[in-house]
Parts: structure tokens; C-alpha cells; sequence
């Protein structure tokens, strides 16, 4: 959805009230797809002395596997995010300022992509996952499983044989 942002602009102390719902099909973390509910967007575009910034809330639920034992797993979350806006940047380098070329915000993209960059590095169905049994596959959560815990790394076998006696 673009916003249109000339009036904020142009005008000192102006706000804009910001509240959509938006629906992500494309997502996907570390290559692998998301499953993301509506995200609904709430905050407001404002001008204060010159600076103008976009301040929202996005709630949302997303399920992915779980990294230790491939269970799918549903997190709720609840995430704030301040941007500045600016027309033109003198310094191209700088990451916190988003430009806005035209008075025109595309914010469902921005959206998108703080979502994406918020994603935690490790998703766990939970803090206490025990995950797959390395040696027949078993979900640990589920029960142990019985193998021979004793693996012996293949490359030191030769030296478990002379132990042996």
C-alpha cells in the first residue's frame, strides 16, 4: 500500500495515522517458506520540526519448523519499529534513513522486509528442545529412543582398535 506522505512533508507538526492489514505469501527465512498470518499494522508518519519519522506496531503469528527436531511451531509477535523518511540523502551510505522518492511510501514492502530482518536466527518449538536422535532420527521430545549413544567418530576408529584386546 503507498502511502502518501506530500502533506507530512510540507507541513510542520503534521500526522498521519497509520493502520492496515497486510498479507505475505512470498516469505521466507534462510530458504525456507513462512507461514505468516495477517499482519496487522498500526502507528503513524509525523512531522516534528522538520524530522519526519514512521512509528508502528506489527502484530502477526508465523509457524516454522523447529531447527532442533523439525516440529512446526507457532510464535505470536508483537514488534515496534521507528524509521526516519527523508526525501534525499547527502550521504548514500546511511541505512537508517529510508527515502522517499515522489512523497511516496511503499509501505507494505517496508513492512515485509522489517519483518523478515527481525526473524530470529534460531526458531525452537521450545526453549528445552532435546531434537533428533543423530543416530535413527527419533524426536527426543517425544521419547527416548535407545540407540547406542557411544558413537564413535569414524575417523578415530582406527584408534578404538587398538584398545581392543
Amino acid at each position: 500500500m503507498p502511502l502518501e506522505l506530500n502533506d507530512i512533508f510540507v507541513t510542520p507538526d503534521s500526522r498521519l495515522a497509520v493502520e492496515e492489514c497486510f498479507v505475505y505469501d512470498d516469505l521466507s527465512a534462510e530458504g525456507e517458506q513462512l507461514t505468516v498470518s495477517p499482519v496487522k499494522v498500526r502507528g503513524e508518519v509525523r512531522n516534528t520540526g522538520g524530522l519526519v519519522e514512521l512509528c508502528y506496531t506489527a502484530e502477526y503469528n508465523y509457524s516454522k519448523p523447529c531447527d532442533r527436531c523439525l516440529a512446526i511451531a507457532e510464535k505470536s509477535v508483537k514488534q515496534d519499529f521507528v524509521h526516519t523518511l527523508a526525501l534525499s540523502a547527502e550521504n548514500e551510505d546511511n541505512d537508517d534513513i529510508i527515502i522517499v522518492a515522489g512523497y511516496t511510501l511503499d509501505l507494505f514492502s517496508l513492512v515485509r522486509d522489517d519483518i523478515l530482518l527481525e526473524m530470529p536466527v534460531k526458531h525452537l518449538c521450545s526453549e528445552n528442545c532435546m531434537g533428533l536422535c543423530p543416530i535413527c532420527g527419533q524426536n527426543l521430545n517425544e521419547g527416548s529412543c535407545g540407540c547406542k549413544k557411544e558413537a564413535v567418530d569414524p575417523r578415530m576408529a582406527v584408534l578404538d582398535e587398538l584398545f581392543k584386546d
